[in-house]
């Protein structure tokens, strides 16, 4: 999901063609800012203290992406003509691009107590409430929104969202059908409409439409200039593999590889440089590579995450047989005998302990990371349970919070481990009884190992988890642990280490569940 935001509040009363106020309006209007801005500073030059003419000045400066000139001007007009509530709406939107919410929060309240019925004003309030978790207290402005505007895609957009974080899929569904109903061709609302499909079950209606994201300015990945493959037999020909996004989605969709492979020709991946080796490992890539410093040579091409479109995937038929990420033996060697040094204390007692590799934090450019990751902290109660030594697989983000522990429990972590390397991670993990993890690369790479692996997951989860159910179509030994309410992990793992308990103490055969 993209973060909710507006358009410049743009007084279209103000159109006309007697001076130059007006026309900079008018071809602000029309996109033509450049020009919108040489106008507004003639009006300027003339009477300084216009300030049609500075919020029309303010509008053509940021959307020339000038943003710090722009929030300047909208700043002097603000202390200049504090009653003026267009220049309080534009001054938050701008914020509001930049994330800077709270700032751009009282923005809006400062509008309204002027005008409480500015429909970008009360829409960009909701968005901004429910950026920040408050989602109950923004539904009713996305409401209000939706009753000033019914027709404006935005603003079923903006409240589909907000349903969304909360796991309302099939509600957030029926406002995306009507915006797709408004506006057919709109990119952002057929992706996120693709999504609601897949949430809810409806990988028929859900894939072809997630192709939609391709069309989306800020989508991800590599541009190829060659044949979009199309899913036929492809026998003398190279087709390149490419990934989009996060490693988690390239390690999800690699699974796809042999079902490629098996029409024909030569399969050459195109993926992340971490994960370059280990996925260099697997069935139906014949080279896995990087692209840098050289373009990999193909004939056609597909991104990963559009092959569950181009080969009809469902959720009966997602290719979910485990392994299918391997480690290299020699590592898995190697970090058995770093993991027993590191723990030999434990082996003194003649009793191996139930190993646990964990991590806390996803990448923290993650727009939804602040929801998705938990403290280290938080898995105090898988670390008292007695027979269990905890395995830090956290890498670079996040690994700061071992130290402010101050010993409140121990973590274990494994010297010469290189972060960027997820072959060594998987070697790691290959020698593990089970991973806990929050919605990150981890816990795809140990799903996709056949690694037990039990994920803490928000309310405000993603498409790929479905809704109502503690397993994954993706994963046979992924075991899901959803938030009852956003933020409360304290439930996540009281629950957790409850079930950990009849675990270790044999009363539940967790490495049964692991796949051959």
């Amino acid at each position: 999901m993209e973060a909710m935001v507006g358009v410049e509040e743009v007084d279209e009363s103000l159109a006309g063609e007697t001076s130059r106020r007006d026309r900079a309006v008018r071809l602000a209007l029309e996109g033509r800012y450049a020009e919108a801005e040489a106008v507004a500073r003639e009006a300027l030059a003339i009477d300084p203290g216009d300030i049609d003419a500075l919020n029309e000045l303010g509008v053509a400066v940021w959307r020339q992406d000038r943003a710090e000139e722009a929030e300047a001007i909208y700043r002097e007009a603000a202390r200049s003509h504090p009653d003026d509530y267009r220049v309080w709406t534009n001054l938050g939107l701008l914020l509001m691009t930049q994330d800077r919410d709270p700032e751009a929060e009282a923005c809006f309240r400062t509008a309204l107590a002027i005008h409480p019925r500015v429909f970008h004003a009360v829409m960009s309030l909701g968005s901004v409430v429910s950026n920040r978790g408050d989602f109950d207290g923004a539904a009713p402005m996305l409401e209000q929104a939706l009753e000033m505007c019914p027709d404006s895609v935005e603003a079923l957009q903006n409240a589909a969202v907000n349903l969304v974080r909360q796991g309302r899929w099939r509600e957030a569904l029926a406002l995306y059908d009507r915006g797709v109903a408004i506006d057919p061709l709109n990119p952002d609302l057929r992706r996120n409409r693709a999504y609601a499909f897949l949430a809810t079950g409806d990988y028929e209606q859900g894939w072809p439409e997630h192709e939609w994201r391709l069309s989306h300015p800020k989508h991800g990945g590599v541009r190829i200039n060659r044949t979009f493959w199309n899913g036929g037999r492809f026998e003398g020909q190279t087709l390149l593999l490419h990934f989009e996004q996060g490693y988690g989605d390239t390690l999800q969709f690699i699974r796809f590889a042999p079902m490629v492979k098996a029409m024909g020709g030569r399969v050459t991946l195109l993926c992340q440089p971490p994960l370059v080796r280990l996925l260099s490992r697997c069935e139906g890539v014949d080279l896995a590579c990087d692209g840098q410093g050289f373009e990999p040579a193909c004939h056609i091409h597909a991104p990963l995450m559009s092959l569950p479109a181009i080969l009809g995937t469902t959720v009966e038929t997602i290719p979910a047989r485990v392994p299918y990420l391997r480690a290299e033996p020699a590592q898995v060697e190697h970090w058995r005998s770093v993991l027993d040094a590191s723990t030999s204390d434990d082996l003194k007692t003649g009793v191996r302990p139930f190993r646990i590799g964990i991590a806390w934090q996803g990448q923290p450019k993650h727009r939804a990371d602040h929801w998705r990751s938990f403290r280290l902290a938080d898995l105090e109660p898988i670390a008292r349970i007695p027979g269990t030594r905890l395995v830090s697989l956290q890498a670079e983000h996040g690994t700061e919070q071992i130290a402010g522990l101050d010993g409140r429990f121990p973590i274990v972590e494994l010297p010469g481990r290189r972060a960027r390397d997820f072959s060594e991670t998987a070697a790691i993990v290959a020698n593990l009884d089970l991973v806990i993890a929050p919605d990150s690369a981890v816990a795809h790479l140990a799903g996709g190992m056949g690694v037990p692996v039990w994920m803490g997951l928000s309310v405000a989860s993603e498409w790929r988890w479905m809704t109502g159910r503690d397993d994954s179509p993706w994963y046979p030994t992924l075991r899901l642990f959803r938030q009852s309410r956003l933020n409360d992990w304290g439930d996540v793992f009281g629950r957790m280490a409850s079930a950990l308990v009849a675990v270790v103490e044999g009363g539940d055969n967790l490495r049964g569940t692991r796949a051959a």
